[in-house]
Formats: C-alpha cells, sequence, structure tokens
C-alpha cells in the first residue's frame, strides 16, 4: 500500500459531533513525490462502496488508531472532498480533533494500491487508485490543498483564512529563466499579469502586517481572488513551460544531425555549410586533437592502451584563405552533416518558361525535373601495419605518422570516391562519384586544355549556372602553365591565368590524381555536395594477431561519407587532350 498527503487545515466543523470536510487529495499537481493524481482516479473505488477508515498516521495495527470514519467521499473538479467524523466517544478520537483543531498537525494523507499509472514528462500520473483509507498526519507531501476556517468552534474565521491566503502566496515566486525568442512575448505578458496579481497580494498583506492585525474579509477575499488569477496564469505559464521543453529536446535531437538549419537544408537539397579540414594546417590541427586526446603512460609518453579511441570534428566554417590555392577539392566543395541513410534533391535539367502574362491569360508552367534520390554514408578507413610501440610514443613522431599517412590516406580515397566513385546506386559498396552520374554534360577536346576548360566554363554560364571549381590532374595544370613558353604562347597571351593563386578566368583550380588519363571537370556552385556525419574516428590497438608479444601497435582511422550531386547539368566534364 503506497500514501500521499496533503496539507490539512478544518474546512467546516462541529464540535458537538466531529464532523469536518476539506480535501484528501488534490488533481492535477505535482506533490513532493513527483505524482500527480489524475481526476477519476477514485472513481471504481467510490463506486465499490467500501468503509473508509480515518486512521492516525496510518497506523492500523493498532486499533486505538482508528480516530474516526470517512462519511463522504466525492471527486470534485480540485480533488477528492471527504466530509469525515472523528470518533468523539474514544480517548484517540477527541485527542486527534483537539490536534486538528489546535492546527497541531497539519495533513491529511491517503493510502492506496496504484492499478494504473503513465509515467509522463511531467511526473508520474496516476490515473487509477484504489483507496483504502485516509489519515490524519503531521505534515502534507501537497500543499494546494489548505482549506478555509473552522466554521462553528466560537474562533474568528478571519484569522485562518489569512493564514491561508499568505500560505498560498509562497508557492508563487518561479520565474522561468533562459526562454527561447519564439517565447519571449508570450512569457512576458503571462508573468507580468501574474506579478501584478501577487503585488496587489503582497501589498495587502504587508499592510496588515504593519498594523498588527489580521486581514479583514474583504482583504482575504480580495487574497483569495488575485491569488486564484496568479494560479491561473501560473497554469498557463507552466504550460508554455512544457512546450519550450518540447522545443528544447527537438533542438537538441536536431543537433545531434547537423543543426536545425541543417536539417531544413537535408530536407531542401540545399547545399550551404562548411568544408572538411582535412589538409594543410588544419589536418595538423586535427592530428594535435587526437594526440592530445590520447592518456599519457610514464615520464608523459602517449599510452596505446587497446581500445583507446578519439573523434575529432572535422568541419571548417570557411573555405581556404583569399590567394592561397586549394589542395584538395575538399577545401572548396561544401558540406552538410547527414544521418547514415538520407535523400537529397536532384534536379536534372533546367526547364524555364517564366513569360509576361496579359491580364486573364494563362501563366506558362516551368516543370523544374526534380527528383528524390535516396542515399546512404560509406564507410571510409585504413588500418596501419604492426608498428613499434616506443617508435611512435614519442609525440612528434605520433603527429607526424596521423597526419602525413593516415589522415593523407583516408582523404586520398575520400576524393578519389566523390570524384570517380563506381557505384551505380545505394546498394554498392562504393560512392557514385561525379564522373559517373548520369546527365553529368560532357566537353569534347578542342585544341588544348586550357581552351576545353574554357568551353566548359562558356557550357555552365549559358544554362545559368555559375562556374565554382575546376579540376585538373597535375599534368594538365602544366600544360596550361606551359603554353606561355611554347608555340602557343601567342594563344594564351592576356588570358587571366594565375598560377599562384592557381586559378582560370577566375575560377580556383585543384589538382587531383583520380579523375583518370585526359579528364577533368569544371563544377558550378551548388552543383554537389560532401555528406558526412561530422567525425573522424581514430582508434588504437596491440590486439591484432601477435602485435601485444612484440610490443606493436596498429593505427585505424575511418570516417563516413557520401556525396550527393544535386545538379548533374551544372557539372562538365572536359577531355583535356586528343582521344
Amino acid at each position: 500500500m503506497q500514501r500521499k498527503s496533503v496539507a490539512l487545515s478544518i474546512k467546516s466543523a462541529d464540535d458537538q459531533t466531529g464532523v469536518f470536510t476539506g480535501l484528501a487529495s488534490v488533481f492535477g499537481n505535482v506533490d513532493a513525490h513527483g505524482d500527480i493524481v489524475r481526476r477519476g482516479a477514485f472513481t471504481k473505488s467510490l463506486a465499490a462502496g467500501q468503509p473508509i477508515p480515518l486512521l492516525w498516521m496510518h497506523k492500523a495495527d493498532d486499533p486505538r488508531n482508528y480516530v474516526g470514519d470517512v462519511i463522504e467521499a466525492t471527486e470534485t473538479a480540485e480533488g477528492l472532498a471527504i466530509t469525515g467524523k472523528f470518533d468523539l466517544d474514544t480517548d484517540h478520537g477527541a485527542a486527534a480533533y483537539r490536534n486538528v483543531k489546535g492546527r497541531r498537525v497539519g495533513g491529511l494523507s491517503i493510502g492506496y494500491r496504484i492499478n494504473h499509472s503513465t509515467k509522463t514528462a511531467a511526473g508520474n500520473e496516476l490515473t487509477d487508485l484504489d483507496l483504502v483509507e485516509i489519515s490524519v498526519v503531521d505534515r502534507g507531501a501537497n500543499d494546494r490543498a489548505l482549506i478555509g476556517a473552522v466554521k462553528s468552534a466560537g474562533r474568528p474565521t478571519a484569522p485562518i483564512r489569512a493564514a491561508l491566503a499568505r500560505d498560498n502566496v509562497k508557492r508563487y515566486h518561479h520565474t522561468p529563466k533562459d526562454v527561447p525568442p519564439m517565447f519571449e512575448n508570450t512569457m512576458q505578458t503571462l508573468t507580468k499579469d501574474r506579478d501584478s496579481q501577487l503585488a496587489l497580494v503582497k501589498q495587502i498583506i504587508d499592510t496588515a502586517d504593519e498594523l498588527g492585525r489580521d486581514l479583514t474579509a474583504e482583504e482575504t477575499s480580495q487574497v483569495e481572488e488575485a491569488t486564484g488569477k496568479a494560479k491561473s496564469l501560473d497554469s498557463r505559464i507552466a504550460q508554455v513551460e512544457k512546450d519550450m521543453a518540447i522545443y528544447a529536446d527537438t533542438k537538441r535531437t536536431a543537433d545531434i544531425i547537423g543543426g536545425l538549419d541543417d536539417m531544413a537544408r537535408n530536407a531542401s537539397g540545399e547545399t550551404e555549410g562548411g568544408h572538411l579540414a582535412l589538409t594543410g594546417k588544419h589536418a595538423k590541427a586535427m592530428a594535435q586533437r587526437v594526440i592530445k586526446a590520447m592518456p599519457r603512460g610514464p615520464g608523459g609518453t602517449k599510452a596505446f592502451a587497446a581500445g583507446v579511441q578519439t573523434t575529432s570534428t572535422i568541419v571548417l566554417p570557411d573555405v581556404v584563405q583569399t590567394g592561397r590555392p586549394a589542395v584538395s577539392v575538399l577545401d572548396v566543395l561544401p558540406t552538410r552533416v547527414v544521418p547514415p541513410s538520407y535523400s537529397f534533391l536532384r534536379q536534372s535539367a533546367r526547364n524555364n518558361n517564366a513569360s509576361v502574362v496579359p491580364v486573364g491569360g494563362t501563366k506558362p508552367t516551368t516543370d523544374p525535373q526534380v527528383v528524390g534520390v535516396e542515399n546512404r554514408l560509406r564507410v571510409v578507413a585504413h588500418v596501419s601495419t604492426g608498428l613499434d610501440h616506443y617508435l611512435l610514443s614519442d609525440a612528434p613522431n605520433l603527429e607526424r605518422f596521423v597526419q602525413d599517412e593516415m589522415l593523407y590516406g583516408l582523404r586520398v580515397k575520400l576524393e578519389q570516391q566523390i570524384l570517380a566513385g563506381a557505384g551505380e546506386d545505394i546498394s554498392d559498396d562504393d560512392m557514385t562519384g561525379v564522373l559517373n552520374t548520369s546527365g553529368v554534360v560532357v566537353q569534347a577536346f578542342a585544341t588544348n586544355a586550357l581552351t576545353s576548360v574554357r568551353k566548359a566554363i562558356t557550357t555552365l554560364e549559358a544554362a545559368g549556372y555559375k562556374p565554382g571549381l575546376i579540376v585538373l590532374s597535375a599534368a594538365d595544370w602544366e600544360a596550361v602553365e606551359l603554353l606561355n613558353a611554347t608555340s602557343g604562347a601567342t594563344d594564351v597571351q592576356g588570358v587571366p591565368v594565375d598560377p599562384v593563386a592557381r586559378r582560370l578566368w577566375g575560377v580556383p583550380v585543384v589538382l587531383n590524381q583520380g579523375l583518370g588519363a585526359k579528364t577533368g571537370l569544371v563544377i558550378g556552385d551548388g552543383a554537389l555536395t560532401v555528406d558526412h556525419d561530422g567525425q573522424v574516428e581514430v582508434k588504437w590497438s596491440d590486439a591484432v594477431s601477435d602485435d601485444f608479444l612484440k610490443n606493436q601497435v596498429r593505427c585505424r582511422v575511418e570516417g563516413r561519407f557520401g556525396v550527393s550531386v544535386n545538379q548533374p547539368a551544372a557539372v562538365v566534364k572536359v577531355a583535356t587532350a586528343a582521344a
């Protein structure tokens, strides 16, 4: 059997018979135990018509502690209203009644069994209870059930009603904090209205205190009315706080997969985002973070305990610095964080039929030719051979190893998969790279690599796309630069070739050896996105084969990545040499 208490004072009483009325349980309020009794919880139990004894402190093991009976119990909007009768013919019953009248005990407590309850964010909701007994106790767990005043005991009602009013005011001191902007106006209005009611109550009570008197009947009525309004406003504030909690939970969930903005972009196919930091000083910084996160052994050397694992965020907010050539396509291509399985929108072609329409005319229809494409992240990973523990325990050696070998190898393979992955659909292990995506435009070879690239740029611009990146092999970039020193020099005089910043016609050029022979790419802004889960994982182990016996460790570096070609028509595959 479980118990639940509420604060008690006598609402009406008869000194001759010991009859009183009051609330044994309050509905809809979270008590000190985190429980919420809902209206209707006692319906079945009351309908059964079983007698309900009135006990002293739940002490049912002594017959003398049965101090009376509950002669009527009814569910009201506020709670379980009871009419009780103390047994004044017994010493214990009379003593219990005197203690209650003298306010030396202050609560009622129900003894019950739970038939049905539900766990919610607000608390444990009790919806079906078997009422066993009601006891007079010294302290209640629920402060909402204070009752009016003695009616016929020969004492004035004002002092007890005043005490009730003062006690009710104590509940209204909570002011919500950290309110999200979308809830600020509503919360400010509700709290301002509630606080104005409480200010009125405080003014009335403070005035009575200064004069050293109890509240008058009129003042008590004003306090009770203002407190009631404050209670109603508090309920509305509580509802707003629940909405805030739901909003906060939703935001936390969204942050896990890239934030609310990324969720919107994932749904719409937008490509705004950072860039993968796997080159240059960013790769070095990542290697340093990986090493810093590892535990230290004796003497400050790095410990290679089996299973040691570190992860590192790899998104760089900005592209490479102006004036410096990009080292990798990952320095330039936009990214987004996605779940392991995701979808994106692909536009196969542009069909713009916008036109001037006369009054009453039929508007032309444009088919954006957009389809949803299902995709998933692929794991890109590699594991080192067994390496001598002491060779790597020196931090500089370890940093160079992680940066120059493991992160570099991961980047090279990822670039190859993004540009030339041979996968055909979502079930393949390989990504479907840019070169193998249906709908990519093909530019035939024209005179030389420089001319072919320029024609590819023209193709994009004629279709309404803005060129954002040129990808060439090292040999093709060499051919472009050497045109200034060959018989074709006159052909490129005045052409905006910037070998220092590595740009052609203002478009950044990135070198990549994974495109295949005689092949280049001109990619429009927003044409594709590199998808990932936001982390690279590094794990060390000496549990492979006989590594432990040989004092060797292995390093595994991996991440999950994908590529979304949003606009194949904004990608041009360029033939940089004659077939």
